[in-house]
């Protein structure tokens, strides 16, 4: 994908001796071509101004740069990693968003009326609604539902129009719920599934997985927080405390693979450590790595300004035009190209 990149990179497009010939015998520029060209340029130099400003040092310190090339490993399905990328993520979101769950499903056990089991049916119809396009596989050796996106899906997730079609429903029940604790309740348990709505759909397939599946205790995702919690004050570089902790509370993993979509190939407790390693590293690491990942975007799109900068240059050769100086001019940002060109492929 960066080949271009690279050779641009790697030699000096001005640096022949084209410079020295006749620029008489050249052609001109167009004046609309250097209008774009510097309209390019304007809009590189902000993305290299923003990639510059969210650059740290904590980048590059050795245990964060172990928790890229763990989370890289996971994203490339490297070795021992293979498959088990999209359990840890929903696991990670899962647990971050344990209270929000927690939360549902105690509104769900304590309030009980009518109206109330109306409203909570609907939640499931709407979240079957919104993922009927998924493609349900039940494996036959262990039961796990695993739901999996289709490549045909033409579906488009809306978080808008799922809070939308919430509050409609809301409006319409609680006209007709006479207590007004009944009404608070129904109220906070509408925003509790509004919280999960964002702009990843993660959250929201999670709560259909877990109300599709017979777990009737989610306290387990506080038990994994909790071990999780316990990892910070470890060295998650050596993998003994992880194991240790897996081996002790393998019943709770095997519990949580059915909201997961493990495998049972690969329930075994070195994959569990593996998964709980990851978690361990992500909450140590949960602030940095989200000013990282914000960078790697940015730089995923200066990569395509790059690219656009450079084709459009390449259509005006020193050989055949009088270059403007700013044709001449290095493009900014490729210092931090330089410094994070790996994961910028990675991570795409």
């Amino acid at each position: 994908m960066f080949k271009k990149i690279k050779a641009v990179l790697t030699k000096d497009l001005f640096s022949t001796d084209d410079s020295l010939s006749d620029s008489s015998n050249k052609e001109n520029v167009p004046e609309s071509a250097i209008v774009n060209h510097n309209q390019l340029l304007s809009e590189i130099k902000i993305l290299s101004s923003i990639a510059k400003t969210l650059d740290s040092d904590s980048f590059t310190q050795s245990d964060f740069l172990f928790y890229l090339d763990i989370r890289a490993s996971f994203a490339q399905n490297n070795g021992a990693y293979e498959g088990l990328e999209n359990s840890a993520e929903l696991l990670r979101v899962a647990i971050a968003a344990q209270s929000i769950f927690l939360k549902i499903e105690q509104t769900e056990l304590r309030y009980r009326s009518l109206k109330q089991q109306e409203y909570y049916n609907y939640v499931l119809q709407i979240l079957t609604e919104e993922f009927s396009e998924l493609e349900k596989e039940e494996e036959e050796d262990n039961g796990i539902l695993i739901a999996k996106k289709k490549a045909t899906s033409k579906k488009v997730y809306s978080p808008e129009a799922f809070k939308d079609k919430l509050d409609q429903k809301l409006a319409e029940i609680n006209s007709t719920v006479k207590s007004e604790e009944g009404k608070t309740a129904l109220n906070d348990y509408a925003e509790s599934v509004k919280q999960l709505a964002t702009k990843n759909d993660i959250g929201l397939r999670l709560l259909y997985l877990f109300k599709r599946t017979d777990i009737k205790d989610l306290s387990i995702l506080r038990v994994l927080s909790d071990m999780v919690n316990y990892l910070q004050s470890k060295d998650l570089r050596k993998t003994n405390a992880v194991v240790d902790l897996v081996r002790k509370n393998q019943e709770i993993f095997i519990q949580v693979t059915r909201i997961i979509g493990l495998p049972k190939s690969k329930e075994t407790l070195e994959n569990y450590a593996l998964i709980l390693q990851y978690l361990g590293l992500s909450k140590k690491h949960e602030k940095n790595s989200e000013q990282f990942f914000r960078l790697i975007e940015v730089m995923q799109q200066w990569v395509t300004l790059y690219n656009t900068i450079e084709d459009h240059r390449s259509q005006y050769p020193a050989k055949e035009y009088n270059l403007p100086p700013e044709y001449k001019k290095e493009i900014m940002g490729v210092d931090i190209y330089r410094k994070y060109e790996k994961y910028i492929d990675i991570f795409k």
